[in-house]
């Protein structure tokens, strides 16, 4: 057992609370649907944490657990941090093209809208 998956599930439960939470604040949610969201957000909760003590109680030496996993080679992590960076740079950019390409005083969804091209253009006719 993972003890990181109980982390993760321990999260899921609470983000997912949070969500909940949320939902029920904003209003898009009503009452009479809340208990079967907190039941689910509660099972994530508790199942992190059953995983947790049945990964504490699980005594494997390091010898077996070596066994068990084929070796793997090791990630390039300065790589795939650079290409994160850049990922990230390159959305932040495209999004503030975007923004700053639509006409003032338009929305976004109008935008994209009047991105079509009229059903009579033909690229053969010369204005």
């Amino acid at each position: 057992m993972n003890a990181r998956l109980s982390q993760h599930l321990t999260l899921l439960g609470l983000c997912s609370m949070v969500f909940y939470g949320v939902m029920l604040g904003s209003g898009r949610l009503s009452i009479d649907v809340m208990p079967q969201f907190v039941i689910s957000a509660i099972i994530f909760l508790s199942s992190g944490r059953i995983l947790k003590k049945a990964a504490v109680r699980t005594d494997e030496k390091p010898a077996e657990k070596a066994k068990l996993r084929p070796s793997r080679p090791e990630p390039d992590w300065p790589w795939l941090a650079g290409f994160l960076n850049w990922m990230g740079a390159l959305c932040i950019v495209g999004i503030m093209a975007l923004i700053l390409m639509k006409p003032p005083g338009m929305t976004l969804r109008d935008a994209f809208s009047h991105t079509e091209a009229d059903r009579h253009f033909y690229g053969t006719a010369v204005p």
